[in-house]
């Protein structure tokens, strides 16, 4: 029983380092590979396609969202002008003046 739990642990043991060997091969062969030389075009091409160019359309974005912004401030407002509770004054209850204490 014990003869078999060492096989056993034996035969993961050459698995796991031979699958690691093998991961270390593969990764160094990746790693070794050159990479591509870009013509001036390709560069330009390529850092204009990552970087936005544009400024007017930046701030421009800019400017729509401060305007939305200004328009749902204002649309609040006019909301919190009209009364919340509406009070009819011909059903309104008259008290009797409160007794004040000597």
């Amino acid at each position: 029983m014990l003869n078999l739990i060492l096989t056993r642990c034996i035969k993961i043991q050459l698995l796991l380092v031979s699958t690691a060997f093998l991961l270390a091969v593969q990764t160094s062969a990746n790693a070794e590979q050159p990479l591509p030389s870009l013509t001036p075009a390709q560069a330009q091409s390529l850092s204009r396609d990552l970087v936005p160019y544009n400024s007017q359309d930046f701030f421009r974005q800019g400017k729509d969202s401060i305007e939305r912004e200004i328009q749902i401030l204002r649309q609040r407002q006019l909301r919190s002008i009209k009364p919340v509770l509406k009070i009819d004054s011909a059903q309104q209850i008259k008290r009797p003046p409160t007794q004040q204490k000597p």
